[in-house]
């Protein structure tokens, strides 16, 4: 009986040794399942999402479904604008003789590129990709041969030296270009205290008539694209609008 007790008490022994040395195994292997687990979540894999830093600036639509954007050229290297265009054609609300012509090229050229991907400060020497500015700028050189300043705000200005600034988005002709403000909500009270002659320029496009804009500003509302005005944010933003050539 002794030596029975002694060889159940050994083996009792052994086999708590045994459990003692598996337990740290099975403790050690919980935590690396885990951390799979977590990384894996942690490469989400949303084509939407901008890894490149560049979704900081303004000009990236963070306000989807309502054709709204903060818009912005700040950052994109400029430079100076030509006036090799002709004369505005007044007040009728149609441009006239090779005026005209121009216009209708432009726009074309710009109808042709529907669809072409939006980047902020996109490569200029290119059209591959667009941000506002230089899908303005590229159109208007290789349809008309016109020569317009890289950012939206030298733009604008341009277009204010040649005398041909309308705050009233409704009187403005085919072919126009229009300009932005930021955006600051879905509303027209959100912008009721906004002072338009001074605020700052952040998004321009081409006002094609029947209350419609051409432009581009973010990947995720499709990249170059018509908008309608009247009733949306972009009414709302309005500053100022005319004809660079």
């Amino acid at each position: 009986m002794r030596k029975q007790a002694g060889w159940l008490l050994a083996a009792g022994i052994m086999m708590l040794g045994s459990s003692a040395w598996l337990a740290p195994q099975a403790s050690a292997a919980a935590p690396i399942a885990g951390k799979q687990t977590v990384q894996a979540k942690s490469w989400p894999q949303n084509p939407e999402w901008n890894w490149s830093g560049s979704g900081n600036n303004n000009e990236s639509d963070q306000n989807s479904g309502s054709g709204s954007e903060g818009g912005s050229d700040s950052g994109v290297v400029s430079e100076g604008g030509s006036d090799s265009g002709s004369g505005n054609s007044g007040s009728s609300g149609e441009q006239t003789g090779g005026s005209s012509t121009a216009i209708e090229k432009i726009i074309k050229a710009g109808m042709d590129y529907w669809g072409t991907p939006y980047e902020f400060g996109s490569d200029r020497d290119t059209d591959k990709t667009f941000d506002c500015s230089d899908f303005v700028k590229w159109i208007f050189k290789h349809a008309a041969d016109v020569t317009l300043p890289s950012d939206s705000r030298k733009q604008g200005a341009f277009v204010k030296e040649h005398g041909n600034a309308q705050t009233d988005w409704h009187k403005l002709k085919r072919g126009d270009l229009m300009f932005f403000m930021s955006y600051e909500g879905s509303n027209a009270s959100d912008y009721s205290k906004a002072s338009k002659s001074s605020e700052r320029i952040t998004h321009v496009g081409v006002y094609l008539g029947d209350g419609k804009i051409l432009h581009t500003y973010s990947k995720a509302s499709g990249g170059v694209q018509t908008t309608d005005i009247e009733g949306t944010t972009w009414e709302y933003r309005f500053l100022f609008g005319g004809s660079a050539l």
